[in-house]
């Protein structure tokens, strides 16, 4: 199976990164990828704080941003030691280590849902992190896991779409989408499902 690109597709990738904003309740901080949005401002997080006030207050250089988000992750990693089963600490550590170190996250990820099989907004987050290593059906996996928690979750529905494109089925991927678009007009998942929709018929 030959596994796309998640960037092909931007509807993909900001659905599954909303899916992840959204349910965060354990941490302010979210990684934003892909395209930066006209106007969009530095996270006012732990890591970002504070760097207004450095020099003239422009966006600080890759070595500060480094060291900061170095020094962050260390105190996580301490913390999470020392309080194994603070699944707070845990999953704030495991998102800070998803950018770079994928599997690590995903051991951190798997358990907390060992502690709480019900939390969608880990297996939201395991939905991401294995689709954006290229593993399909891990995705799968989790994201119907999220469906047998919660049969309305938007995002879990909308990424049963994603996957299907991510497989290659193409035809599939735009009916669910399009199923989305129709039956849920006014959500931000709907408008997303609708332009993901029209970028892969426009595709062919």
């Amino acid at each position: 199976m030959k596994f796309k690109p998640i960037y092909i597709y931007l509807g993909v990738f900001v659905v599954f990164v909303a899916a992840i904003v959204f349910f965060s309740n354990v941490t302010k901080e979210s990684n934003k990828a892909g395209t930066i949005a006209e106007g969009a401002q530095m996270p006012d997080d732990d890591v970002h704080g504070g760097m207004r006030s450095r020099g003239n207050g422009d966006m600080p250089g890759k070595d500060n941003v480094m060291e900061d988000a170095k020094k962050k992750m260390d105190a996580l990693k301490l913390e999470v030691e020392k309080n194994p089963n603070d699944t707070t600490k845990v999953r704030e550590y495991a998102d800070m280590l998803g950018v770079h170190n994928p599997e690590e996250a995903i051991k951190l990820y798997e358990r907390i849902i060992k502690v709480d099989p019900r939390r969608t907004d880990i297996l939201l987050q395991l939905t991401f992190t294995y689709y954006n290593t290229g593993n399909l059906d891990k995705a799968t996996e989790y994201n119907n896991k999220v469906l047998s928690v919660d049969k309305n979750n938007l995002y879990a529905q909308y990424n049963v779409g994603g996957l299907a494109q991510a497989k290659g089925d193409n035809k599939k991927a735009v009916a669910i989408w399009k199923d989305i678009a129709k039956k849920y007009p006014k959500t931000e998942v709907a408008h997303i499902a609708e332009q993901a929709a029209k970028q892969l018929e426009q595709a062919k």
